[in-house]
């Protein structure tokens, strides 16, 4: 049973014309008519598709390299009406019958009204990839894809042509594919990378030539993850992705995927809020706040720039150096002999694989890592001086950029040097500050330092100690204050120092 689109009149003409068509690569717009050889308010016309089936990079869609129409589809078409107005029509949906060739011709089946036979006349296939307006319905290409071949062949495999009516009929032409096909395996950033395709949940391509963004909701299940794009040149092209509980990003520079070609890509991604520790590629992440002891318990502060500015003997976050022969550090002793022995890791008493840095991993964050994003336009972004939370009570210290970060300087409010010692330069209000927060930025405040029972330079400088001892009396430990920055020099084990415990990445 034919379906049937009337636009405006409804008692003007009604030319239903049958046409068949198929899907090519090739990029030529057939804009020349071809004459049937009678002339019939019904007419079907045939063509036939030509695909790249070769080369794996190439080939389109399926893993047969061959696109064929199916039974249900649709197709539309645009065209303009006598009084100049441009109208869409949608075919008859596809029956058994209209399919030939292989699957690679079609016969759609359109009712139109009062068509200008002087103009051209556009062909979108499938029928939901094309608005009421004749505009391609790029919302559904951003948000409704799945990740699957089987929904992307359906909904999202984009061809059109246009051609001049061929006397009174509609005129027979090979359909262009408009978009190009990714098909996507994901892989972490271990030493040996293991394939996360099957976590993901969710992922999104934002890339900057159209500005265009691609976001894909799935379960988790095996890939590859199919997407259908628009074409790119030398494109940039910044990728998300997360299974819930994990969060990665990467960015492609200067990728160019062409319309009508399928691709096989695997991409290295950056475990989001993650820090590279060494060379081997161990990765860790930050505990949310430095750690404290109040009211006979250990926990981490609420916020990453909480510190206490007072000492007391309830509520301690700088402690010297732990070993066996105090409790954690937690002495007002300024005799470096009290703190004798082997280390004792504060993250025993936190548990749940939380531990401390030793100063080479510490130097290995600061100094040498090269898992860094961009940061204000500095590659390989590390750290930078900052006084956050400007709109409220300004906390000064020191911002870690995660590996594969990207921040832009417009998303603070002052962007200060990056991997440089400065003053305390990059300045952001408390929303800029949670917006870098959630892309994995920590922040070490400037907390100062005990010594016995006072309390000194706090909000000046930043102490953090390391897991690393320096002789029978003295530790490495972590140095920053406006304008200058030591991540390995070592200090008195008796001076009250504050801890940022780390967990490593499974």
């Amino acid at each position: 049973m034919k379906k049937t689109m009337r636009f405006l009149s409804m008692a003007a003409l009604a030319l239903v014309g049958a046409v068949t068509v198929g899907c090519s690569s090739d990029d030529n717009i057939i804009d020349e008519p071809q004459q049937p050889a009678s002339k019939s308010n019904v007419v079907t016309l045939t063509t036939t598709v030509s695909l790249d089936g070769g080369a794996a990079t190439t080939r389109a869609l399926t893993p047969e390299g061959v696109k064929t129409f199916a039974v249900g589809e649709k197709m539309a078409l645009v065209y303009r009406k006598t009084d100049l107005v441009e109208v869409k029509a949608v075919s008859n949906a596809l029956a058994a019958g209209d399919i030939s060739n292989g699957g690679k011709t079609a016969t759609f089946t359109f009712t139109v009204t009062d068509p200008d036979k002087s103009y051209i006349v556009y062909y979108y296939y499938p029928a939901a990839m094309i608005n009421d307006d004749g505009t391609p319905n790029n919302d559904a290409l951003f948000t409704a894809q799945d990740g699957t071949l089987t929904t992307l062949e359906k909904n999202f495999d984009f061809c059109m042509n246009s051609a001049k009516w061929a006397g009174d009929n509609l005129p027979s032409l090979t359909l262009e594919n408009r978009l190009a096909i990714l098909a996507i395996t994901l892989k972490d950033n271990a030493a040996t990378p293991n394939d996360i395709t099957s976590t993901i949940t969710s992922l999104t391509l934002s890339e900057n030539e159209n500005n265009y963004t691609y976001t894909i909701n799935r379960s988790a299940t095996a890939g590859p993850i199919y997407v259908a794009i628009s074409p790119t040149i030398s494109a940039n092209i910044k990728i998300t992705a997360t299974d819930g509980t994990r969060y990665y990003t990467k960015t492609l520079t200067g990728k160019t995927y062409a319309a009508g070609n399928g691709y096989s890509v695997s991409w290295k991604m950056i475990l989001t809020g993650a820090f590279t520790i060494n060379s081997s590629g161990t990765q860790v992440k930050f505990a949310q706040g430095n750690l404290r002891y109040t009211s006979g318990a250990w926990s981490f502060f609420d916020n990453q720039w909480d510190y206490y500015t007072t000492y007391s003997a309830d509520s301690w976050d700088k402690f010297g150096w732990s070993t066996s022969a105090t409790t954690y550090g937690m002495n007002i002793s300024t005799s470096n002999s009290t703190y004798s022995g082997d280390f004792k890791d504060w993250g025993d008493a936190v548990g749940s694989g939380w531990h401390s840095l030793t100063s080479a991993e510490w130097t290995y964050v600061f100094n040498t890592r090269t898992t860094g994003g961009t940061v204000f336009g500095t590659a390989q972004a590390r750290y930078a001086h900052a006084t956050i939370n400007t709109d409220g009570t300004g906390v000064n210290g020191m911002i870690l950029f995660p590996d594969g970060v990207d921040i832009a300087s417009t998303e603070v409010t002052t962007a200060g040097t990056v991997n440089n010692t400065s003053a305390y330069a990059t300045k952001c209000t408390t929303a800029q500050w949670s917006a870098l927060a959630a892309k994995g930025c920590v922040f070490l405040p400037a907390a100062g330092y005990r010594y016995g029972t006072s309390v000194g330079t706090a909000g000046s400088d930043g102490r953090y100690w390391s897991s690393s001892p320096y002789g029978a009396d003295y530790a490495y430990r972590v140095y920053f204050y406006s304008g200058g920055l030591d991540p390995a020099y070592n200090n008195d084990r008796s001076y009250g120092f504050s801890v940022r415990l780390v967990r490593q990445v499974e």
